[in-house]
């Protein structure tokens, strides 16, 4: 959908009061200055760690999704996600968090913990270090959980080696952490029936996608959809993301395609 279009949509749907009929996963990459795409800048992202925390919204984190989902207890639950692990997400982000009592998952890249990555735009973001996500968890807001071992797209590799990516980032996890780890969340969020299949068969519980929606307990619990906030991302969109008009526009944009 044009950019026009989903501005003019977003705005005739903002007109309706905004409430949080289930679970809303927040999808965030850097927090920083940075002109990446998928960078949010601090000032934003505490303006929106602030509407959260006086919205009154129920903050659980990734791994607490699964005892929702049975027991339903999903309206107005926000749950908020980091892809990759840059250190950002603790020089920026945490404070943050800390300040404001919100918990936070983190989905790290484990085979270069302490080096760096370099996105599809070419910018080379630094990874978080091993103490900088000991304090983290130390501090009991933020959890850390597998997103790959080199992400790369699972769906296009061969099973093995589909297996050999989730169980080497799965056992770093559990070493850094001292649990094992039972959500994950895909690479690029691309997946398919059998790499759901391949994670259930390894023991995880959820694997969290990256398309848009809210989190009911009739949902995929293998592609569980979630909101990405980045740079384009104003606070009016922001908010949008945090109610049910969220499945409105995008039940919308799938017509208009």
């Amino acid at each position: 959908m044009i950019k026009p279009l989903k501005q003019a949509l977003i705005s005739v749907l903002s007109l309706f009061p905004a409430r949080l009929p289930a679970l809303s996963i927040l999808m965030y990459h850097s927090v920083s200055d940075s002109d990446a795409f998928f960078a949010v800048a601090p000032k934003k992202f505490e303006q929106q760690m602030k509407f959260i925390r006086d919205a009154g919204f129920d903050c659980v984190f990734a791994s607490e999704i699964p005892e929702r989902m049975h027991n339903g207890k999903l309206a107005r639950t926000v749950c908020v996600t980091f892809d990759d692990g840059y250190e950002d997400v603790y020089t920026n982000a945490f404070p943050v968090l800390k300040s404001l009592g919100i918990k936070a998952t983190v989905f790290l890249i484990t085979n270069q913990i302490g080096g760096s990555y370099t996105n599809s735009e070419g910018r080379t973001f630094q990874l978080l270090r091993r103490e900088q996500i000991e304090e983290m968890r130390a501090s009991g807001l933020v959890e850390f959980m597998p997103h790959g071992h080199t992400h790369r797209k699972l769906h296009g590799l061969a099973p093995h080696e589909q297996e050999k990516e989730i169980t080497l980032s799965r056992d770093t996890i559990r070493n850094l952490t001292g649990s094992v780890p039972q959500i994950f969340a895909y690479p690029r969020g691309r997946t398919t029936p059998a790499i759901a299949e391949l994670l259930k068969r390894l023991g995880f519980s959820l694997a969290l996608g990256v398309i848009p929606g809210l989190v009911r307990r009739t949902s995929d619990l293998y592609n569980l959809p979630r909101n990405a906030v980045d740079a384009q991302v104003d606070f009016r969109e922001f908010k949008f993301k945090l109610s049910g008009a969220v499945e409105w526009y995008e039940a919308i944009a799938r017509r208009i395609k």
